[in-house]
């Protein structure tokens, strides 16, 4: 099975955004720890709109200034080890103001569908090509903010050279203020093409989607997630020091009163249902197997349960790709298995 470890490499987008550095720098280098033996190469899904907030803000405030060549620096260094970066885009960044001290944040255009269908555009553009020129290599991927994808999206991949979407969850749904999004339709968790609408699977379809693997979770694990929270014991404690946007009360009587799906993910004390997942990928005969992370969420609990998970899987009939070497490995192909 191809095993795809993705993260998406942004800020904390609450009341508190946290700092580059504790976010994600230093939860990079864990990361990085944490799986060099196993030899695994991460997709970094970069908030790029972040990327080019600072950038423009950066000659008035020199902290940003640093910030964004520390962001320059990392990412540069990461491709060189062999490391994948890929488009992101939470465009409430470009609407957002730093007072010296820190960001306020601006929550009416936390996703592309909050923005007119020219200024997406524009912006995605400008994403794009800010990314390239960090990286020095072709962007080729995306995964929307919030996974929440614009009707039309694909207009926006073929004149930017998009060629994989990585935003679906199958069989989850999310509703708020700020996410919106609903892939209960949608029942692939291996790669699959599509043309224009991301849940009409095509065998021959122009683009591939590449969903992160969804499994079915029980009240028990939330509820013991919850006391974990409580308990604010170190191994469980955040590398990240920001706030995330608060969960919809909804969503969480969901999660405590019946089994719901949950993303195939490294964050915290999630990755305690990963290899779980993987199993029943296996079982089920999938081709791709693609975790989410994010290096704000690591804790050492997480990054120790990482570490033994990919000494478990490595050999065993595995392959650790990034999302460009997957699709590398499909060209010529014509259709996804």
């Amino acid at each position: 099975m191809k095993i795809l470890f993705t993260l998406d490499y942004e800020l904390f987008l609450g009341v508190r955004t946290g700092t580059v550095r504790k976010c994600l720098i230093e939860p990079m280098d864990a990361y990085l720890q944490a799986t060099e033996e196993a030899g695994v190469r991460f997709t970094l899904f970069v908030d790029a709109a972040f990327l080019l907030r600072l950038k423009e803000l950066a000659p008035s405030f020199p902290a940003l200034e640093e910030e964004y060549r520390g962001i320059r620096d990392a990412l540069c260094l990461l491709k060189e080890k062999g490391h994948d970066i890929q488009l992101h885009i939470h465009p409430q960044w470009m609407y957002s103001t730093f007072d010296g001290t820190g960001w306020r944040m601006d929550a009416g255009h936390y996703k592309l569908s909050d923005l007119g269908a020219d200024e997406a555009s524009a912006l995605f553009g400008r994403c794009r090509e800010l990314l390239e020129s960090v990286s020095g290599n072709p962007v080729i991927a995306y995964r929307a903010g919030g996974f929440s994808v614009p009707a039309g999206i694909a207009a926006l991949f073929s004149p930017h050279g998009i060629k994989v979407d990585s935003s679906v969850c199958p069989g989850t749904c999310y509703f708020s203020g700020c996410q919106d999004y609903d892939y209960r339709n949608i029942d692939l968790r291996s790669a699959y093409r599509f043309d224009k609408d991301m849940s009409c699977p095509t065998g021959m379809g122009t683009y591939v989607e590449l969903p992160v693997y969804t499994y079915r979770t029980s009240p028990i694990f939330w509820y013991r997630y919850v006391i974990s929270r409580l308990l604010k014991s170190k191994r469980h404690r955040l590398l990240g020091d920001g706030v995330s946007v608060e969960a919809t009360t909804g969503s969480i009587i969901e999660r405590l009163t019946r089994r719901t799906w949950g993303l195939a993910t490294t964050d915290g004390f999630k990755i305690n249902y990963l290899y779980d997942a993987y199993r029943y990928a296996c079982r089920t005969g999938e081709e791709t197997f693609c975790v989410i992370g994010h290096p704000k969420l690591a804790t050492p609990y997480s990054l120790k349960k990482l570490r033994d998970f990919c000494s478990r899987i490595a050999g065993d009939g595995n392959e650790f790709m990034t999302v460009s070497g997957f699709y590398t490995s499909l060209k010529g192909t014509g259709t996804i298995a």
